[in-house]
């Protein structure tokens, strides 16, 4: 068999009738599988017979977990034919490659978000300074505002001050009021 055959998943596990799915995951469990729960966070775990004894990281934590070896199982059980392991071999390439290809799109990925968030916090603190700025602007109109509004006040009352207030308070400053 060549390395660029193709290895359906059927050619390497076949179906069997006795499997089940698991409805929360919606995963296959075969009769065949060693189902454990990992010891670190208690996740249920399905191996297939011949991951017996192997070291795994659980799907859930992450952490290493060692799959059990059922019991009356023989290590013979687990010996495969060299075809066997071949279209396993070809099919563990396969997924390694798909992985690898994956996790370099995964990369991209994060590199794009990273630089794209980096713009937004620049962008952030470049307007973060212009509101400082047009408050600022705000501010100091307001206080001119405030000033404007002060005189024309006293510009108003001016102008409603009877003209004999305005002779009366000149004659008490013993000013001159100038005749008509």
């Amino acid at each position: 068999m060549s390395e660029n055959e193709t290895i359906e998943k059927e050619d390497i596990i076949p179906e069997q009738d006795d499997d089940y799915t698991d409805e929360d995951t919606g995963t296959v469990i075969r009769d065949t599988d060693i189902v454990f729960d990992c010891p670190h966070c208690g996740h249920n775990l399905a191996i297939d017979y011949r991951g017996a004894g192997l070291q795994i990281n659980c799907v859930n934590c992450g952490e290493s977990v060692l799959v059990p070896i059922p019991s009356g199982m023989k290590i013979d059980d687990l010996d495969l034919e060299p075809g066997e392991i071949l279209k396993q071999l070809f099919a563990t390439r396969r997924n390694l490659q798909r992985a690898e290809a994956r996790a370099d799109d995964l990369d991209a990925q994060v590199h794009d978000l990273t630089a794209r968030l980096n713009a937004m916090w620049a962008r952030n603190e470049t307007l973060v300074m212009q509101m400082g700025e047009l408050r600022n602007h705000c501010l100091q109109q307001a206080a001119t505002n405030e000033k404007m509004t002060t005189l024309l006040d006293r510009v108003v009352a001016d102008f409603q001050q009877p003209a004999d207030e305005t002779e009366e308070a000149a004659a008490q400053n013993g000013e001159e009021i100038p005749a008509e």
